[in-house]
């Protein structure tokens, strides 16, 4: 029977499909935003929301970050099977901070002074721009001194960044499982993983019957209304998937049910289902094995994807990339034109964050990173590594993460 895990040892570790995969996620994304963002006026030329029907707009926005979360837990989990507590710590810094640290800081020192409503030194010394720079740890500032205030949606310079806090959540979750031992028992971590969603579903099902339970409002908002409530366990279910791959059937027929499925739950849903539990729980699964079915598939792949790793640039960039548009660009009235022009601006910052950022950076983590070595590595047949030196083969048999 072919299994994810043999699919891995085929690839040597890589899932050939994992940055194709990616990139058409961060893409997803992008094209989400710009249904968020592209002004509301009906005199505007309207494009259908989603060509496929019956899956509504509601879900199909609710499918991307979940998957991308079930992605990253999977690749993730081979980081954390292989590397010591402190080498994971520093391969995720290096992975994450130094293109966001970027980001923010040419969000804040070069688009805000160009877009600004105030002059340069007033810009300076509002206190929105020195708290701007607390979004490099994680502690979200949306707001930069007089920039966008005229958009529909005002005053958010980065909307994307929401999603960080609950990343690092993710890894504090896992490093805590590594540091216990938790994470060496799979049955553990799976019965972890159902005590987490039966969490947030008793605390919903308590709401929704008017049970009444201590503290409530703060279970409520960490286990029901917050983002994490339904993107940790989809980080936790991409791991269990890594590490039950030796036992999950690599099969299209499964993959195929699992959307067919989904599209179904979606067509008799409605837009509160977002913050439903029960709604999260059950979607789960088919998420982590569509998303990590195709990631090991053959097929999808992109002839870009392979010269990097463009996908992270494209959702750091994006938002603000499509806030400036709007407000420099009013002209633009076409909403497929304005999401094409969105896809040329953030895949241009991508791939100068890639080669200029993240591509010399994943050299400092070849040590630690299967990925890393792949694709800093010189190209095939050549026996060589970067410096000219001669390079043993790469392992096998380990998640790209």
């Amino acid at each position: 029977m072919t299994t994810f895990g043999s699919r891995l040892a085929e690839h040597d570790g890589v899932g050939p499909g994992f940055d194709a995969m990616r990139i058409v996620l961060a893409l997803s994304v992008l094209f989400s935003h710009t249904l968020l963002l592209w002004p509301t006026d009906p005199a505007r030329q309207v494009v259908p929301v989603v060509p496929f029907a019956p899956l509504q707009q509601w879900a199909f926005d609710f499918a991307i970050l979940p998957m991308f979360f079930a992605l990253s837990g999977f690749l993730v989990a081979g980081s954390a099977e292989r590397l010591s507590l402190g080498q994971f710590v520093i391969n995720r810094g290096l992975r994450i901070l130094p293109a966001l640290a970027v980001e923010i800081g040419l969000s804040a020192l070069v688009l805000g002074p160009l877009l600004t409503i105030y002059g340069l030194w007033q810009y300076l010394a509002d206190p929105l721009f020195a708290r701007y720079f607390l979004n490099i740890l994680g502690v979200i500032q949306y707001e930069l001194p007089g920039v966008f205030l005229g958009n529909p949606q005002p005053n958010i310079v980065n909307g994307s960044l929401w999603t960080v806090p609950h990343e690092v959540t993710c890894y504090a979750v896992l490093i805590l499982c590594i540091a216990t031992g938790l994470y060496r028992h799979r049955l553990l971590m799976l019965l972890a993983t159902l005590a987490l969603f039966a969490t947030s579903i008793i605390v919903f099902s308590c709401g929704r019957l008017g049970i009444a339970l201590p503290a409530q409002g703060a279970l409520n908002y960490v286990f029901v209304t917050r983002g994490a409530a339904r993107l940790v366990p989809l980080f936790l279910m991409g791991m269990l998937l890594y590490q039950y791959r030796d036992r999950i059937p690599y099969r299209f027929g499964y993959a195929m049910a699992a959307i067919v499925a989904y599209v179904a739950i979606a067509a008799l849903g409605a837009p509160e289902w977002i913050a439903n539990p029960i709604f999260s729980f059950v979607s789960a699964p088919l998420f982590a094995y569509v998303v990590n079915y195709a990631g090991l598939s053959r097929t999808m792949v992109l002839p870009f994807a392979s010269r990097g790793d463009y996908s992270y640039g494209i959702y750091l960039y994006g938002y603000p990339l499509q806030q400036a548009m709007i407000q420099t660009m009013p002209w633009i009235d076409d909403r497929a034109v304005f999401f094409a022009c969105s896809v040329a601006a953030a895949g241009l910052m991508a791939a100068l964050s890639w080669h200029l950022i993240e591509k010399p950076v994943l050299r400092l983590r070849r040590k630690f990173s299967l990925t890393a070595r792949i694709h800093t590595a010189p190209p095939p047949g050549s026996g060589r590594d970067e410096s000219g030196r001669s390079r043993p083969p790469i392992q096998p048999a380990v998640a790209a993460e």
